[in-house]
């Protein structure tokens, strides 16, 4: 409520209580005119308030006596104080020869500036003329002077400047204490993840920074004398060295000069403060050591304004441009430490320092959102995986049971005519042989037919070892340059005896072509492709080609000439499609090489298989290395 306002609701709640005059209350009046002369002078010096000594060039050193003329009171029996907001901690108030306030003998408290509410008992003032007003203050630190002087009732004061000046302060030690419990998250969540040094460091820096905040305010200090002043410059030094090493960590630079201005500098100024304090050098100790703090928060800042991270133009300047509100409000808290602004100023620093934990807390946050968004990314990329590899193992379960009801039932039919045929050689030897050379001549057909069953048996138990191998190498393939023409010729001089036998022609077509596959995946579909194709074909012949397909791949084709097959083998092949077509169709799944198949029942099939074919840049490469 604004104090003009409050004043008369005052009045307006107070009334007239007494019938006399003299009970009406004096309003709320500012004394800006003063003198002023230091102890052991004789001639006194008009001054306004606030006055400070040094930004009128006056030496701080010695007691100052300040002299103030009331006007005469019109209420003698009006209940009046006076406040003063900025006043040195040690000093001594009289009002016409009475002392009110004596605390020049108490020690100095750490900021040596403070505010008292002095009562003006009616004994003590002058019906008849002028009151006069005199204040003794200690000038021996660099901010020595006075403040503006408030003077009404008691209740008046404490309602309006008083009250605003305790909410101001009250305002500053929450933000404060709220920055104090950000960074004290900052330091639990550092103690799970050690590896965030950035966020340790600007964590502590920030809890100790607010905590000296918060001290600013205090009524007393929390140690006596000199230690609570080195208490003080120390967390300032502390800091200071604290925030120089986060942003080593944030900017993820090694730094090593500023490295070691935090370490040798701060080391040598620490060592000589202490000494200098505890040898009641406090003042000049800051005088010194402040300027180099602002010069390593100034290395600390240009290396941010390099290196910072972010996305976007905004997040990278957000961090160097709380540090520089830190940087201005430390100029300017060094400034009035030292005299050189009025003394009803005030510190700066607990407001930038809650600004930058904002800033950071803000980044921080964002990263934990985003942190957050990913893992709800990554856990739906997880579930689908899951699916698709849940779907892929059912459809390779599904593929196995087929697989193995084919194996089976090509199995069954050459052991079904192993039996039989053993059985006819069996009755054949218990007859009474009528003819001679006749039954030798049935035995003998008997033992080739056994023959070659146990010829297709032993491909067969060969096929199912093949894939057994294959699927022991594991499901990835090992793809290579592989030259078609020695492969082509190798499987073709296996299969050419059979077809030889069979009357059949088997041609294999020159080729210089080098393609990217598994070699052993390769040679087993070709070896299946041609062992089916020249087995299968009762007439006619098998032809092994290889034919361009596009710039960078080859279409690797088998034709024959036998019965033929249904095209929907590829997608789903029923028990008895042949052994040796299932390996083919799996071989060429592992190596994701498109398989195709042409047929024409009665008149033959045609299969292709696509693969990559090396290029001859890539070839002459390969030949040089």
């Amino acid at each position: 409520m604004p104090p003009a306002l409050l004043l008369l609701v005052v009045v307006l709640l107070a009334g007239p209580a007494r019938s006399a005059p003299l009970a009406t209350p004096l309003p709320l009046q500012q004394q800006l005119q003063a003198e002023f002369r230091k102890e052991g002078e004789a001639r006194w010096r008009p001054v306004t308030l606030p006055d400070s000594w040094r930004r009128r060039d006056e030496l701080p050193r010695g007691t100052g006596l300040y002299r103030i003329r009331l006007p005469a009171s019109t209420s003698a029996g009006a209940d009046l104080a006076l406040w003063i907001e900025h006043i040195p901690s040690r000093h001594r108030i009289r009002l016409n020869g009475h002392l009110l306030s004596d605390r020049a003998g108490q020690e100095r408290h750490l900021l040596s500036i403070g505010t008292t509410l002095v009562r003006l008992p009616p004994s003590a003032r002058r019906q008849d003329g002028v009151d006069l007003l005199e204040i003794e203050v200690a000038g021996d630190f660099p901010r020595a002077g006075l403040g503006v002087l408030h003077i009404g009732p008691e209740d008046l004061l404490l309602r309006g400047p008083v009250w605003s000046w305790q909410q101001q302060r009250l305002a500053v030690q929450l933000i404060n204490a709220a920055a104090s419990g950000i960074a004290l998250f900052m330091l639990l969540l550092w103690a799970v993840r050690r590896n965030e040094r950035a966020l340790g460091c600007f964590g502590l820096l920030a809890l100790l920074a607010t905590l000296r905040n918060q001290a600013y305010f205090s009524i007393a200090s929390p140690v006596p004398g000199p230690l609570s002043s080195l208490l003080f410059y120390l967390l300032q030094l502390l800091t200071v060295v604290l925030l120089g090493h986060f942003v080593r960590a944030h900017v993820q630079q090694e730094a090593p000069r500023l490295r070691w201005l935090l370490q040798v500098g701060g080391g040598a100024l620490a060592l000589a403060g202490t000494i200098g304090i505890l040898a009641g050098q406090s003042d000049a100790v800051r005088q010194l050591a402040y300027p180099v703090l602002i010069v390593m928060v100034l290395w600390s800042l240009a290396l941010m304004v390099r290196h910072a991270p972010g996305a976007s133009t905004f997040q990278r300047a957000l961090m160097p441009a709380g540090m520089l509100a830190v940087l201005v409000a430390g100029v300017h808290d060094y400034l009035y430490q030292t005299g050189h602004t009025t003394v009803s100023d005030a510190y700066w620093t607990p407001f930038a320092v809650p600004l930058i934990v904002a800033v950071f807390a803000a980044q921080l946050l964002s990263r934990l959102a985003e942190g957050l968004m990913r893992g709800d990314r990554d856990r739906l990329e997880l579930e689908r995986q899951v699916a698709r590899r849940t779907a892929e193992l059912n459809e390779a379960v599904q593929a196995r049971s087929r697989f193995i009801a084919s194996a089976s039932h090509d199995l069954r039919q050459p052991m079904s005519a192993l039996r039989m045929l053993a059985e006819l050689l069996h009755q054949t030897l218990r007859e009474q042989p009528v003819a001679p050379a006749r039954t030798g001549q049935r035995i003998t057909e008997l033992a080739g037919q056994i023959d070659r069953t146990s010829q297709t048996m032993a491909s067969l138990l060969d096929g199912l070892l093949d894939l057994s191998r294959i699927e022991g190498r594991g499901q990835q393939p090992r793809p290579a340059p592989v030259p078609l023409q020695p492969l082509l010729r190798t499987v073709a001089a296996d299969c050419d005896a059979l077809a030889m036998a069979r009357g059949l022609r088997l041609i294999v077509r020159p080729t210089p072509a080098v393609v990217i596959a598994d070699a052993l995946l390769l040679e087993q579909i070709l070896r299946n492709l041609v062992g089916n194709a020249v087995q299968n074909t009762l007439n006619g012949g098998v032809l092994v080609g290889v034919r361009p397909h596009g710039r960078t791949q080859v279409r690797l084709v088998v034709i024959d000439t036998g019965p033929g097959l249904d095209p929907a083998w590829l997608d789903d092949a029923p028990p008895g499609g042949g052994l040796g077509l299932g390996i083919v169709r799996r071989c060429a799944r592992l190596m994701q090489a498109p398989l195709s198949l042409r047929s024409t029942p009665g008149r033959g099939s045609s299969f292709s298989l696509v693969l990559p074919r090396l290029t001859p840049a890539a070839l002459s490469r390969a030949s040089s290395s």
